[in-house]
């Protein structure tokens, strides 16, 4: 009997290899569907935000543009208000009446009557009553 079952133990043993062999060939079929089935997710993901970039990158390109032209316009309108305002001063400066009218105005807007206009901005009567009504009417105006 034990040579009997001397005989049997080589074919056993490659019996039970070869079931082992299967068993580990299987699993590593299975890790590796696993694997390139994530991989294959991985791979989805990146190509998508590789999309999402270049979307984002162009995006920012056309808004950096646009503020580049802003700021151009920006500047030039800029330039535009100082030499308004240095051509305003000019002309405040050379007429002196335009400057004691302007007084008389603010003088209005903070309060001032007929006989104040006419003391301290040397305006006839007429001409005091005048801006006095037109004062009061801006200011209607103004509130609708």
């Amino acid at each position: 009997m034990n040579t009997v079952l001397l005989q049997w133990i080589p074919t056993v043993i490659s019996v039970l290899a070869v079931i082992i062999f299967t068993v580990l060939l299987l699993r590593e079929r299975k890790a590796r569907r696993s694997l390139e089935t994530k991989f294959a997710a991985i791979e989805t993901v990146l190509k998508n935000a590789r999309l999402q970039n270049e979307r984002l990158n162009k995006e920012f390109n056309e808004l950096r543009a646009g503020t580049m032209g802003m700021s151009h316009k920006l500047a030039d309108m800029s330039h535009q208000l100082e030499v308004v305002e240095d051509r305003q001063t000019e002309i405040m400066m050379n007429d002196p009446e335009g400057r004691l009218y302007s007084r008389a105005s603010k003088m209005v807007e903070l309060g001032a009557d007929v006989h104040e206009l006419m003391n301290e901005c040397d305006l006839p009567k007429a001409e005091a009553e005048l801006l006095l009504r037109l004062q009061q009417t801006m200011q209607k105006h103004r509130r609708r």
